[in-house]
């Protein structure tokens, strides 16, 4: 992100005589403010997806390792 926030202003002082004149030098960004904050949105949810689905495979899957031992058995229902 540093590379599109690279703003520049820039004071020069010029020496005509006994008279100092100040120049500015202002150079904005690359792309617009908007664009940098959309890019980074969608950059941050790509970035969050990618971490759901690597948590989701390695994580809660490998916890379900057990396929026929349930530690969850249900009442017997007794009919009369």
């Amino acid at each position: 992100m540093g590379i599109f926030l690279e703003e520049v202003e820039a004071r020069r002082k010029i020496l005509r005589g006994r008279k100092t004149i100040t120049r500015r030098y202002y150079r904005g960004t690359a792309i617009p403010a908007w664009a940098i904050v959309l890019l980074t949105g969608i950059g941050m949810l790509l970035l969050g997806g990618g971490l759901y689905a690597l948590l989701q495979k390695f994580v809660v899957d490998a916890a379900d390792t057990g396929e026929g031992i349930n530690s969850y058995t249900p009442a017997l229902q007794l009919t009369s």
